[in-house]
């Protein structure tokens, strides 16, 4: 398993365990500061998500003997 791999679950993670937080508190009727952590975890997570997903190398670069563009 690469870095990449578990920097993805773990954002993955982070955007569940936000949102169910967030449900979970919302539901009970919990204080505002738990809606607040839990969206705060789940933006976190989204933030990650985005950047590993940025840092993904083009499918399309290095298929240089591919026989071209199949798009």
């Amino acid at each position: 398993m690469n870095r990449t791999t578990v920097a993805l679950a773990a954002a993955f993670g982070a955007v569940v365990l936000g949102l169910a937080v967030l449900l979970v508190s919302e539901a009970v009727g919990a204080t505002e500061l738990l809606v607040v952590v839990g969206g705060v975890v789940a933006l976190a997570g989204v933030g990650v998500l985005t950047g590993v997903v940025m840092r993904l190398p083009d499918p399309n670069e290095g298929d240089h003997g591919s026989g071209g563009d199949h798009a």
